[in-house]
């Protein structure tokens, strides 16, 4: 099984109270959707001074676009 790593000094979510998030051993980070979205369809994520789109579609999978 493949595992990313994500730099979270890098990820940045602007607009956004900080969700909860759990650990599922020392070195995975796991943010559940609905804490993220808090019932949007779509939120802004920044990455070096970008901004990327991730949206939930109609059928419940995720999408990140810039």
């Amino acid at each position: 099984m493949h595992s990313t790593k994500v730099r979270r000094d890098k990820l940045s979510i602007s607009g956004l109270s900080r969700p909860q998030p759990s650990y599922q051993d020392s070195h995975d980070l796991v943010l559940d959707t609905k804490a993220l979205f808090k019932g949007q369809r779509e939120l802004k994520i920044q990455h070096n001074s970008e901004v990327y789109r991730l949206s939930i579609t109609k059928l419940g999978k995720l999408i990140l676009t810039k």
